[in-house]
């Protein structure tokens, strides 16, 4: 019971950030890497159909990077970070990405395992996007997600990122992450 009510002091002191996190508090080991597949719906008012393609690498121990593709339409999106670990299960990580605008990103996020295979994972995520025609936008996320392990190296994870800032949108995805 502590474990679980320190983990929400933590969720909701933290002030940091990324939209679409779809990964623990954890980095990945030396040399792993993982592929992973998330369909997700934008609840922005059409509820738009999206699909995302995650991948990393872990480069050192504590560093990995990813790369995410995603495609809604004929709109994309790509992204890359840098994460890097801040403890047991916690992690920061840092990128830019291409929406239509171009942006920096920022995420904070925890992860406690509840029972054997199963962890939550929250933190914050935010987006800091430079339209072409517009003022910059600050967007921050609530992500909450659960990973399941399957089997050694398969999860599944399910998650929803709350929107915190205008004009940032709802979303609810969930897929597959393969761990090698």
């Amino acid at each position: 019971m502590k474990k679980k009510l320190l983990f929400l002091a933590l969720i909701l002191s933290i002030n940091f950030s990324h939209a679409q996190v779809f990964n623990t508090g954890e980095t990945l080991s030396h040399k792993a890497f993982s592929i992973g597949v998330e369909p997700v719906v934008l609840m922005n008012g059409s509820n738009d159909f999206m699909l995302f393609l995650h991948g990393g690498y872990g480069i050192k121990k504590g560093v990995d990077l990813c790369i995410t593709g995603g495609l809604l339409g004929t709109n994309s999106y790509f992204g890359a970070n840098l994460e890097f670990s801040m403890g047991r299960h916690i992690s920061l990580a840092f990128g830019a990405h291409d929406f239509g605008n171009f942006g920096i990103d920022g995420t904070l996020n925890t992860s406690i395992g509840i029972t054997r295979g199963v962890k939550l994972y929250a933190g914050l995520d935010s987006d800091l996007n430079f339209p072409k025609n517009g003022d910059t936008q600050l967007l921050v996320w609530l992500p909450i997600g659960v990973d399941i392990a399957l089997r050694k190296n398969v999860s599944f994870l399910f998650e929803s990122e709350i929107g915190l800032t205008d004009p940032a949108y709802n979303l609810i995805g969930g897929g597959l992450m393969f761990y090698f």
